[in-house]
């Protein structure tokens, strides 16, 4: 089966770089600009170059109309029976790049790409000449090419109608409140959270007490510029056919996949989030395409949805109350009433924002974002009074965000948590991020402690109810020397 080249597993996606492209923003970091001396704004681009952008092709960009017709149709069939979905579809042939634009306040470009939104499209031209280098990726894993940028404005009219209309998430099918229950209804009891290491990504499991995934919060893994984060080889565990549930549509909590062949064909559930750029509606693709199911939660904010584990364990999904898409997708909560207590997974969102509540006070928080700076959204829980808990930072060794010094985790997350009771014990003398922290912190990685230096993966993080988990764990084949299965060993807790 064809897919996209922008997913090729070796990175071997689409040559070069557009001279012109029509793009939609995709991500800033850092995600608040107002102090902000530095930021790369990654774009989705299509080359504007592109054969069937012509007139009378599958998307002549001067007939919205049409296009919105014929999208709405392709969608219908790859939400629809997986026998009668459709194995070639004109998303597998659209020539996508990521345009990565670091910019300094005071550049050239910096007025035009700060008021940069999700929701408009824009025309750029990139150039082999010039005094603003950028990098260019044809692929979730290739390498990038730099170039420099020559223009950046917005689009209006036909062209820009036309390109919404192709990428409108309202053609997608919601699913039912009964095919959610379903989904969620088959997670089993749950002993062990495990926050794996993936590079500059999230990919969480909710594990038994046979060390079997249950369910899996979000599939991630570094990717574009954070690839080399990644470690190899990545695969899970899918022994229980856990469902994914997505936090929302960001790549490094998606592209896990890329390194895994068995995750695709999964139930993956997910938030309907507008305005998504192309990679993104080409990954919603793959997912059908290849036999799996995608489930969009179309809930107000704040909307809940909860299924009982066992006797003493309830699991809860709710809709985030943000306006980014990092605020406005999916949090989780797992109660345990027998040992009251719970543990929280909160994606992207800052704490403001989630959609869920515990019962309980959560002694086990997988910090948001990555680490990066959140204090504009709220505070995190206290740590609870009883001696046990954990916090599990997930980031890349040496982790970058296009060419500025962004790097996670950051300062103030790190002091915002201190404030709450959260002892980050070596990282307040050594470096933050740099060293194991030990005390109640858990981190998959640490970044490189000077100029030069490597950094390390740390393995995959293990948190428990009231104690920590003995590792590595013994149940199920996990660690890097496995033949399939789970390829993380989980050697932290």
């Amino acid at each position: 089966m064809y897919f996209n080249r922008i997913f090729d597993s070796e990175g071997n996606g689409w040559e070069g770089f557009p001279r012109r492209s029509y793009a939609r923003l995709d991500q800033v970091e850092p995600a608040v600009l107002k102090q902000a001396d530095e930021a790369v704004f990654a774009f989705d681009a299509i080359d504007a170059a592109w054969a069937e952008f012509g007139h009378g092709n599958a998307f002549d960009l001067t007939a919205p109309g049409k296009i919105a017709s014929d999208i709405s149709d392709l969608w219908k069939r790859l939400f629809g029976p997986p026998s009668r979905r459709p194995s070639n579809i004109p998303f597998d042939h659209m020539p996508v790049y990521r345009i990565e634009i670091t910019s300094r306040r005071g550049d050239l470009f910096w007025d035009e790409l700060v008021s940069s939104n999700e929701r408009e499209w824009y025309e750029i031209e990139l150039n082999e000449v010039g005094s603003v280098e950028v990098d260019v990726y044809g692929a979730i894993l290739a390498d990038p090419v730099p170039t420099y940028l020559s223009s950046v404005r917005l689009l209006s009219g036909p062209t820009a109608q036309s390109l919404s209309a192709t990428f409108d998430v309202d053609s997608w099918s919601n699913a039912s409140d009964q095919d959610l229950s379903d989904a969620l209804d088959k997670i089993a009891s749950v002993n062990t959270l495990v926050v794996y290491d993936v590079g500059q990504g999230g990919a969480v499991g909710l594990l038994d007490s046979s060390d079997t995934v249950r369910a899996f919060f979000d599939l991630g893994a570094g990717s574009y510029g954070n690839k080399h984060t990644r470690p190899k080889p990545l695969r899970f565990c899918w022994a229980a056919n856990p469902p994914v549930i997505l936090s929302h549509w960001d790549t490094d909590h998606w592209a896990g996949e890329q390194s895994d062949p068995a995750a695709v064909a999964r139930t993956w559930i997910a938030p309907r989030q507008t305005n998504l750029p192309p990679t993104h509606h080409l990954f919603a693709s793959r997912i059908l395409k290849a036999g799996g199911a995608l489930l969009i939660w179309n809930a107000k904010a704040g909307s809940t949805l909860q299924t009982s584990l066992s006797s003493t364990q309830t699991l809860m999904i709710g809709r985030c109350r943000g306006s980014t898409r990092n605020g406005s997708g999916i949090a989780c909560a797992v109660d345990n009433s027998n040992d009251q207590c719970a543990w929280l997974l909160t994606g992207d969102a800052g704490y403001l924002e989630l959609g869920v509540s515990s019962s309980y006070d959560p002694v086990s928080i997988v910090v948001p974002h990555h680490g990066s700076d959140m204090t504009h959204l709220g505070s995190p829980p206290l740590k609870p009074s009883a001696s046990y808990g954990r916090l599990l930072y997930s980031f890349g060794k040496g982790n970058k965000h296009g060419r500025t010094r962004v790097t996670h985790p950051t300062s103030n997350a790190v002091n915002d948590h201190q404030s709450q009771h959260w002892d980050h014990g070596a990282w307040l003398s050594k470096g933050i991020g740099t060293c194991v922290a030990g005390s109640d912190i858990l981190a998959t990685a640490e970044n490189p402690a000077a100029v030069g230096a490597a950094g390390r993966h740390l393995d995959s993080a293990a948190a428990g109810w009231v104690g920590a988990p003995i590792v590595p764990l013994t149940g199920l084949p996990h660690g890097k020397g496995q033949a399939f299965g789970c390829t993380t060993d989980i050697q932290q807790s």
